[in-house]
C-alpha cells in the first residue's frame, strides 16, 4: 500500500552560490547536492530533516534545452525561470513508499501522469545518487502539479545516511521544520480538492483558505492571482530570525 509524504520543496535559482550565501547569513545551512546531468542542472539542498529544500539553476544551457516538458515538468519550469532571471519557488515533490501504485492511482484517475524513469546525480564527492521518479505534465488551474519520487530505501535508513553524510544537521538559527507550504491560487477550494485526490488525502475549511493534510505538514491553498506556490512555513527559528521572512526572489520563507 503506497504511503504519501511530503519530501520537498523546489526553488529556481540564478545562482546557487548567492542563494547558498543568503540563507547562510539568516543561519540556514544549505550545501552543494550535485548535477543532473542529463537535464543540465545543478542543485545546493537544505535539510530539516528529512524534509528539504532544493535549490535548483542551471549549469549546461545547451542540455538544459534539449528536453521538453512532458519528460520533466518541474525541471523544464526551473529551466525557464532561469532563461528569464526569475527566482521562485517551483513545486513539491511528494515521496511514495509505493510509487508503481501511486502511478497507476493517478493514472486511473486521468491524471497525465509521464512514465516512471530513474533519477540520478553526481554529488559533490562523485557519488551516484538514484531514485525512481514521475512527473505531471500540464496544469491544476494554471499551477503546476506536483511529481512523485521514491529513494528506494526506508526513512529511518535514509535519515541515518543523510546524517551520517553531515546532510541532516542543525541549523544556528534554530531547530527547523518545515510545517506548511501556501499556494495562491485563484479557485482555491477547487484546486485543494485537486491535490486532495492526487494526494489520497482530504480537505479541510481553514482560517485562510482551504487545507489539505499531509501527514504532519499542511499545504494551504488561499485566493489569489499568482496561481502557483508562494510561501514555505517554519517552526524553531531562534533569535533574530524568530518570527521574519526571507525573501528569495517572488520565493517567501517565513519563519515562527
Amino acid at each position: 500500500m503506497e504511503h504519501l509524504n511530503w519530501d520537498h520543496s523546489m526553488i529556481n535559482v540564478q545562482s546557487l552560490d548567492e542563494a547558498v550565501q543568503l540563507f547562510a547569513k539568516h543561519g540556514i545551512i544549505f550545501q552543494r547536492g550535485g548535477k543532473h546531468q542529463a537535464w543540465g542542472t545543478a542543485n545546493a539542498l537544505g535539510y530539516f530533516g528529512i524534509n528539504y529544500i532544493e535549490l535548483i539553476s542551471v549549469f549546461d544551457q545547451e542540455q538544459a534545452d534539449s528536453f521538453t516538458r512532458s519528460e520533466a515538468a518541474a525541471v523544464y519550469d526551473a529551466v525557464q525561470d532561469f532563461k528569464q532571471q526569475r527566482q521562485r519557488l517551483n513545486t513539491v515533490a511528494i515521496r511514495s513508499t509505493d510509487l508503481q501504485a501511486t502511478w497507476h492511482r493517478l493514472k486511473a484517475a486521468g491524471i497525465p501522469v509521464s512514465p516512471i524513469e530513474q533519477g540520478e546525480r553526481l554529488d559533490e564527492q562523485q557519488r551516484l545518487i538514484r531514485w525512481k521518479i514521475f512527473f505531471i505534465d500540464g496544469q491544476i488551474e494554471g499551477m503546476p502539479y506536483p511529481f512523485f519520487i521514491d529513494w528506494q530505501s526506508p526513512d529511518t535508513a535514509r535519515i541515518a545516511q543523510l546524517r551520517e553524510q553531515k546532510l541532516i544537521q542543525s541549523h544556528p538559527a534554530g531547530d527547523l521544520k518545515v510545517v506548511a507550504a501556501t499556494f495562491t491560487v485563484t479557485r482555491p477550494q477547487e484546486v485543494a480538492q485537486k491535490w486532495a485526490t492526487l494526494l489520497a488525502s482530504s480537505v479541510v475549511k481553514g482560517s485562510a483558505g482551504f487545507e489539505v493534510p499531509v501527514q504532519e505538514r499542511t499545504f494551504e491553498f488561499v485566493a489569489g492571482t499568482a496561481n502557483h506556490l508562494s510561501t514555505l512555513h517554519f517552526t524553531g527559528a531562534q533569535g533574530k530570525l524568530k518570527g521574519q521572512s526571507i525573501k528569495l526572489g517572488e520565493a517567501q520563507l517565513f519563519f515562527e
